[in-house]
């Protein structure tokens, strides 16, 4: 039997800004993060709404849809995250448990 491994809110998150970075300039509709990030679509949003209301992600209009575009502030954060999850792995720890304090371990 397999242990299945859930993905941390800081790991989710860490996701969703690269879907969105590697999409330059022109940002991500949310239809693609959700499935370039493995999300629900509800889960996405509220991930969304906190890294908007941080200023880490920003809106703009697009052809028929909201746009979801990386700021300035949100690449130097995505930054600092990708470096703090490599040393994360170098040490061999998980980067953050979940806020309910259970054991990633299932």
């Amino acid at each position: 039997m397999s242990r299945s491994t859930y993905r941390t809110e800081l790991e989710i998150i860490s996701d969703i800004l690269k879907v969105i970075s590697e999409a330059g300039v022109n940002g991500r509709y949310i239809t693609n993060i959700v499935r370039d990030a493995n999300l629900s679509h509800s889960g996405a949003l509220d991930k969304l709404k906190k890294l908007i209301k941080e200023g880490i992600l920003a809106t703009s209009e697009g052809e028929r849809k909201k746009v979801f575009v990386i700021t300035e502030d949100g690449i130097k954060f995505y930054q600092v995250l990708r470096n703090f999850q490599e040393l994360a792995c170098q040490i061999r720890v998980r980067p953050i448990a979940d806020r309910n304090g259970l054991s990633n371990n299932k």
